[in-house]
């Protein structure tokens, strides 16, 4: 077996938590604690911590997501802030001091009535009857061991990868029939997330944390690979995406308008596959000083909006691709200011009206984020935001902060150089570091100069403007000729 994400995710950087969760008690009915900052709207889960991790939106406006410390699903009525946990029978319960779960739940999804969940460790995926709380079982040990995403087929059965070796799929029929189907010419690629797109497309992101047999270095990447749902045989041999474009850990792939969006999660970006073109970008986020990557872990696309979390930038972000632009929210309030102030907000799903689900693990609460809330504040290009420049020559180009702010605003860069999104070799300086509180519009100067070493091609450059809890980017294309 090889490392699941979900135990390297794993980690407690706040308050001990508490323990004991409900003893036995296969259902309960709970309040949570309701607050709001920004665009972020806070339901704060009772105590004892339960852990929240996968999540999915219901039709209904609901929400339902797993609860790892229970084990079990959770539905969540954010009208009155009511939940109702359904725990699973014949778990042990984490014992204090660090009551670390010994389960982990990325996968969830409704299907035939039920709530859907892949519990990694146990080898079980669990179907929970909202209307009576009953539960179905499907154990999949020795032949998909660490069920780690389900997703509903557009032919009516379950889905699930196995975060595993060697690598195959899951499916499951409606009357609970399973089949294993082995993925073939994947080498060391471990299938994660699927994302079907309609019943003939589905791409699947898959990761490589085999060991350099010469370094015995990790070697972190992964592909993307796509297959046709609806002639899966026996087995699938699935096509490689984008060719040999070094992908760092891409856990999660989402399509939409013609692109593929692929969460980097040994990177501080999101990377795009445009299939116009077949040319490959990646949109760096912006940094922060206690960690050399973001940490993406989850992306959703639809139309022109792309959502993904920055798990160690304790972050959610929005990219417009067709604008330019990145806005990031931050997750608490105050932001973080270390990394001991990571909340472990590894999941998402997208909500109705432009909003956002997540789950913070160590926090302890679902959070919902407002995507359409005006941060008072925004960043354009004026004139082009793209330029040619030979090795060893530079470029200027002019942004526009408009709206008004009663607060100094920090600028910050980052490009798409390297895994990190640290510029080295090509220098981003901005006409200053700091916007004195006023009102549009400002122009903010940025020069480039491009090093003699820059091997040539395409790079993203990206200039952030934050206010502290919010960071609102727009991105220049470089191509070094």
């Amino acid at each position: 077996m090889v490392a699941s994400v979900a135990a390297y995710e794993v980690f407690f950087t706040s308050s001990t938590p508490t323990c004991q969760i409900l003893s036995g008690v296969s259902t309960l009915r709970s309040q949570t604690t309701k607050s709001n900052f920004g665009a972020v709207t806070e339901y704060m889960l009772p105590s004892p911590d339960r852990w929240p991790n996968a999540v999915v939106a219901a039709p209904d406006g609901s929400v339902w997501f797993a609860e790892d410390a229970l084990p079990g699903v959770a539905h969540l009525f954010p009208t009155n802030g009511t939940v109702i946990e359904y725990q699973w029978p014949g778990y042990p319960v984490a014992p204090p001091p660090d009551c670390v779960p010994y389960q982990s739940v990325s996968g969830i999804t409704i299907w035939n009535g039920r709530i859907w969940a892949a519990e990694e460790f146990s080898n079980t995926l669990w179907g929970v009857n909202p209307s009576d709380g009953s539960t179905q079982l499907v154990n999949v040990t020795g032949k998909a061991d660490f069920p780690y995403w389900v997703s509903a087929g557009p032919d009516g059965d379950l889905w699930f990868t196995s975060d595993d070796l060697p690598a195959v799929l899951g499916r499951i029929l409606p009357n609970l029939t399973l089949q294993i189907i082995p993925l073939e010419g994947m080498g060391n690629d471990e299938p994660l997330q699927i994302d079907f797109v309609n019943s003939t497309l589905a791409y699947l992101s898959s990761i490589n944390l085999t060991q350099n047999s010469t370094t015995q270095s990790c070697v972190c990447n992964g592909h993307i690979y796509s297959f046709d749902p609806e002639t899966a045989g026996q087995t699938i041999a699935p096509e490689r995406v984008g060719g040999d474009f070094n992908l760092r850990l891409p856990t999660s792939v989402a399509y939409s308008a013609g692109s593929l969006y692929v969460a980097q999660h040994e990177a501080a970006s999101v990377a795009r596959f445009n299939y116009a073109t077949g040319t490959w970008t990646a949109y760096p986020t912006s940094l922060v000083p206690w960690s050399p990557t973001t940490l993406p872990y989850v992306v959703e696309a639809f139309g022109n909006t792309v959502w993904y979390n920055e798990h160690y930038a304790n972050k959610i972000a929005l990219l417009n691709p067709n604008q330019g632009t990145l806005t990031e929210y931050s997750e608490s309030n105050p932001p973080i200011s270390s990394f001991d102030g990571v909340q472990n907000d590894v999941s998402i799903a997208p909500g109705s009206n432009n909003s956002l689900w997540f789950t913070s693990m160590s926090g302890n609460y679902v959070g919902l984020l407002n995507g359409n809330y005006n941060p008072g504040f925004e960043v354009g290009v004026a004139g082009a935001n793209n330029k040619s420049v030979a090795q060893g020559g530079s470029a200027t180009f002019e942004l526009s902060v408009s709206g008004t702010w009663t607060r100094a605003m920090g600028v910050n860069v980052s490009d798409s150089e390297n895994p990190e999104s640290v510029p080295t070799v090509i220098t981003i300086s901005p006409s200053t570091d700091l916007i004195q509180p006023g009102s549009s519009p400002f122009t903010l100067g940025v020069d480039v100069s491009v090093g003699q070493g820059v091997r040539q091609g395409s790079y993203t450059l990206a200039v952030t403007v934050t206010n502290g809890g919010v960071q609102q980017t727009a991105y220049l294309f470089l191509v070094v000729t």
